[in-house]
């Protein structure tokens, strides 16, 4: 156990207690009982996590001889201050939010973590679900300019559920001497209560609106040119990010190819420009005549419809044989990737209300 008076002690180390002719009854941290392990035969006690940096203990630890006399020792020490911090730059979805079935927990940090604390982030960082499901953390990147982690289900979210992350990050090491130096407030949001999803076939010019599994809309589309490696439109799956009507677009391709259009009902898809929007100057939607930068050109009754229906996080799915996968981190497209690959991106694991599970 810390020696009484110390310092500087480092909050990611277990803290472990030894005793010898006696047994341990109860150990308190600061008035308040201990979640610690004590050994079968108690004659030691280890609190593995949980201290925050820059604080002061005052541990006490009872125990019982073979007389059956009770003694009780007590040791105060303080934590290191950490010389340099990193913390949580934002989480999404807002806090309160309702979002589509396609939306993981994204949370970005506010600087990049070693692979080797990789672990101990996720592990700090607890997701609960009603009703309790199985996911795990993806590193969808992680460089100085913070990196970007997302928590997601094996498959989509089912509809309405309910979810919180507990950010237990204070005194966990995250590498090069950085700590968490406090716990980020509780988030919680809801998944909705309809499960809504836009298939885009390529190949057929037609896109289909799904509701809870139902076949709710088929409307004729136009794509990305398909000669050009630059606005061949994406495969994969991605998820609303938001929408605006209108939306300025800007573009200078060369050649004569410039544009600054104010365009309608237009819902995007990816962070480099990707929309479902509304192409009332394209007069062969639906007619294997690609003509768009990358975005998804659908007539005006179209376009309109599914941005009135759709909300952050529902689903956009676009399939076709001149395949351009979709970046992970272009957009909230963790589910473009299966289910292997993000538990092979995980450091900690699987976990199902914070508990570890099998893969």
């Amino acid at each position: 156990m810390p020696v009484n008076g110390a310092t500087g002690i480092d909050p990611s180390k277990p803290v472990i207690v030894h005793v010898s002719g006696g047994a341990i009854t109860s150990v308190q941290l600061s008035g308040q009982p201990a979640a610690g392990t004590i050994s079968n035969d108690r004659h030691s006690w280890v609190f593995d996590g949980g201290l925050g940096v820059n604080t002061d203990y005052r541990l006490t630890v009872n125990t019982l001889n073979s007389l059956s006399t009770e003694h009780t020792v007590t040791t105060s020490f303080r934590t290191l201050t950490p010389t340099a911090t990193l913390g949580i730059a934002s989480v999404a979805p807002p806090r309160g939010a309702t979002v589509g079935v396609g939306h993981p927990i994204r949370v970005t940090l506010t600087g990049s973590v070693p692979a080797e604390y990789k672990a101990a982030f996720e592990k700090a960082c607890v997701v609960t679900t009603n009703p309790p499901v199985t996911g795990a953390w993806y590193w969808v990147s992680n460089d100085s300019n913070g990196a970007v982690v997302d928590w997601r289900p094996e498959t989509f979210w089912a509809p309405g559920t309910q979810v919180s992350i507990a950010f237990n990050l204070n005194g966990v090491h995250l590498g090069d001497q950085r700590y968490g130096a406090e716990n980020y407030p509780a988030h919680a949001f809801t998944i909705s209560d309809r499960d809504l999803r836009l298939v885009i076939d390529k190949d057929s010019y037609r896109a289909t609106c799904y509701e809870n599994g139902q076949a709710i809309r088929t409307f004729p589309i136009d794509t990305g040119i398909t000669s050009s490696e630059t606005f061949v439109t994406y495969t994969g799956t991605m998820a609303v990010l938001g929408k605006g009507n209108p939306v300025e677009m800007k573009g200078n391709y060369g050649g004569g190819d410039v544009y600054d259009d104010f365009v309608n009902w237009a819902t995007q898809i990816t962070w480099s420009g990707t929309y479902v929007h509304a192409a009332p100057w394209d007069p062969d939607i639906g007619s294997a005549n690609d003509d768009s930068h990358g975005c998804v050109h659908c007539r005006t009754e179209d376009a309109q419809w599914f941005y009135e229906k759709n909300i952050a996080g529902d689903v956009v799915t676009i399939t076709g044989s001149r395949a351009r996968p979709v970046a992970v981190d272009d957009g909230i497209c963790t589910f473009t990737i299966d289910w292997a690959a993000v538990v092979a991106g995980s450091a900690y694991g699987p976990t199902r209300n914070g508990k570890p599970v099998s893969a």
